[in-house]
């Protein structure tokens, strides 16, 4: 599910920081190359440039690209998680406006940007090719499913609900999130994002109707 917004920031001069810093700020700087030049930003040469730091400091911190890249992504899918949990935890407490508001935020403007599409395809097109990338995909996909189940069962068991396998459900409902974004970035003009709220909560109603029981 990966797709959080990209920022675009100015580059930075070079100084001496924390490796964690020096590592996020090369990712970032991965992230912004990304967006404007597609596959061809995935250059050693090109993300030094952005960050404002030499091609060897990137081999001392990652050894090679592809390491760098899979940072980037696990960066930018963390992120994503992290921003729309912040908000359910901000809403009330009870299960079903917790759902509500992981659904909304997941439509947010951050995340339904095209540019965050083109970063994707990138990030796709390399999970083929690279065991870091597969191995990072895999584990923002489990993330983001494990986090749909709870949901889903803390919600089931407020209404007094059945949900046979809370997993599949789980599946099916990211399955839904991540085909409405991905039909919104090819035609925005396909549907609204409040639009892809409402379907997202009808299939709520139907699982409490029980269509997974």
């Amino acid at each position: 599910m990966a797709k959080s917004k990209v920022s675009a920031k100015p580059r930075a001069g070079f100084k001496r920081e924390a490796p964690e810093d020096r590592r996020r700020q090369l990712a970032e700087a991965a992230l912004r190359c990304i967006v404007r030049h597609g596959n061809a930003g995935v250059s050693a040469r090109q993300i030094a440039m952005e960050a404002g730091v030499t091609q060897g400091l990137i081999t001392h911190h990652f050894g090679e690209i592809n390491e760098l890249v899979a940072h980037a992504f696990d960066l930018m899918s963390d992120g994503l998680l992290a921003g729309v949990m912040t908000a359910v935890d901000s809403a009330p407490p009870d299960p079903r406006s917790r759902l509500a508001a992981f659904i909304e935020n997941s439509f947010s403007t951050a995340l339904f940007d095209r540019d965050v599409l083109g970063v994707w395809v990138v990030f796709w097109g390399l999970i083929l090719h690279s065991p870091r990338m597969s191995t990072s995909q895999k584990n923002e996909y489990t993330s983001y499913v494990v986090t749909v189940e709870k949901l889903i069962m803390d919600y089931a068991q407020a209404e007094g609900f059945p949900v046979a396998n809370p997993r599949l459900a789980a599946i099916a409902f990211t399955a839904l999130m991540d085909g409405l974004w991905l039909a919104w970035c090819l035609n925005p003009q396909a549907f609204q994002p409040s639009e892809g709220i409402q379907i997202c909560n009808n299939w709520v109603e139907g699982l409490r109707l029980g269509a997974f029981a």
